[in-house]
């Protein structure tokens, strides 16, 4: 079967999945990816087959407000500065879906394609199936929505996720109004709604952050997440392996590239919060944040997450999906400073299953937070829980799981 997987986003939008096409692949399907060019170069040398969109979205996004306003307002105004790039990527991103339409046998979608995927198959049907790496679905459960404003079931978790739907769909709206001008007619209302309600669809992350609930009358399954692995015999940098060699595991700071104000003040927090607790720091380059001559902290530009942080004391990180899926299988605590989007469901939910301190909004970080954050997460009862969900999580099947999804929503009868 020629399968196409539309995807959209950052690098960590990307990542995950490289190894779902290529377990499909290895199952027999021809499969290609739809990518912005600058992600192009990583994944074809991954072995991947792209289908460009000839737009440099990251670019989009950092020159722009987008990125700053990502981190100043609650999930419905994130959604709406995200269309604001998508108004830019639109024209490209037409062209690209509709040239590559007739030649693949099914579809699989991302949250951020879904729009465009339902519109293309009302006017030319195709199989298709949508895949999730985090739970964008209106639930009443705070463990099955990352729209939920509160733990347990409560009638409000499911009023904050309808009202997200709109500035949800507002994302996709300038593409679905490029299609239009494409000769690409949208879906009247009815059929857009029970399309959307029988689509199949799974969550490819672990039951142990997101558990499976019924939405619209159907079983939201999860596969687990599926790690995109390095290569055997990866090694860390010898100035990281000596630092680490220097005394006993430091721990993890790093909010990934974002150059803003709030995300370099929560990076400086979190050093000096933790230096304060009396751990040593490796902390990630790209913020912008000034380096400190201090012999206590290790300054980096990358470094695989999958073999550096199991040898970490605890990890640091903004609650993204795969950073927060990657300190799982690490089996180490964690603490979380959310700023946008999915961030805020992750960090309740890891601190929820006791494996990471309270949530420290980054709005609100401070040295004085992150050290109490690092004192919670060295508690022992922390640590031995972090330890046991870690190996449930590297026993889990993430690439092999969702190509099942994928094959069972794909093959007729399936």
């Amino acid at each position: 079967m020629r399968i196409v997987i539309l995807a959209g986003g950052s690098r960590g939008d990307y990542q995950p999945i490289i190894p779902v096409a290529r377990e499909l692949e290895r199952r027999g399907h021809q499969v290609a990816v739809s990518a912005s060019t600058d992600f192009v170069p990583w994944l074809t040398g991954q072995g991947v087959t792209v289908e460009e969109v000839e737009v440099d979205a990251m670019a989009i996004y950092r020159a722009g407000d987008v990125s700053a306003a990502m981190a100043g307002t609650g999930v419905p105004g994130q959604l709406t500065a995200l269309q604001r790039q998508a108004e830019a990527m639109a024209p490209e991103l037409a062209r690209a879906i509709v040239g590559l339409w007739p030649r693949y046998d099914a579809v699989v979608a991302t949250a951020l394609t879904l729009g465009m995927v339902l519109q293309m198959d009302a006017a030319d049907p195709r199989p298709h199936v949508l895949m999730l790496f985090v739970p964008a679905l209106p639930s009443r459960w705070g463990d099955a929505s990352m729209f939920a404003v509160r733990p347990g079931r409560s009638w409000r978790n499911l009023v904050a996720g309808l009202r997200s739907l709109r500035p949800a769909a507002a994302v996709t709206a300038p593409v679905v109004s490029a299609l239009v001008g494409m000769g690409v007619p949208r879906p009247g209302p009815v059929r857009a709604l029970r399309s959307a309600v029988a689509l199949p669809t799974f969550v490819a992350h672990t039951a142990e952050v997101i558990t499976e609930r019924r939405v619209s009358g159907r079983r939201v399954r999860t596969t687990g997440y599926p790690f995109l692995e390095s290569p055997p015999g990866t090694e860390l940098d010898r100035g990281l392996e000596d630092f680490l060699a220097a005394g006993p595991p430091p721990v993890y700071a790093g909010f990934g590239s974002q150059s803003l104000d709030v995300t370099r003040a929560a990076l400086r927090h979190t050093v000096h919060g933790a230096l304060a607790a009396g751990h040593r720091v490796v902390a990630l380059r790209g913020t912008g944040l000034a380096e400190e001559d201090d012999e206590r902290v290790h300054f980096l530009d990358q470094a695989p997450h999958d073999v550096l942080f199991p040898r970490m004391a605890a990890v640091a990180h903004h609650g993204g999906a795969g950073t927060t899926a990657q300190a799982l299988r690490a089996g180490v605590p964690q603490v979380v400073v959310p700023f946008a989007l999915d961030q805020p469901f992750f960090a309740r939910r890891v601190h929820e299953i006791g494996v990471a301190a309270a949530p420290v909004p980054v709005a609100v970080a401070s040295v004085d937070r992150l050290r109490a954050a690092f004192e919670e997460a060295a508690d022992p009862a922390v640590v031995q829980r972090a330890a046991t969900v870690g190996e449930r999580v590297r026993a889990e099947r993430g690439p092999q799981r969702a190509a099942d999804r994928i094959e069972a929503a794909l093959t007729p009868g399936g």
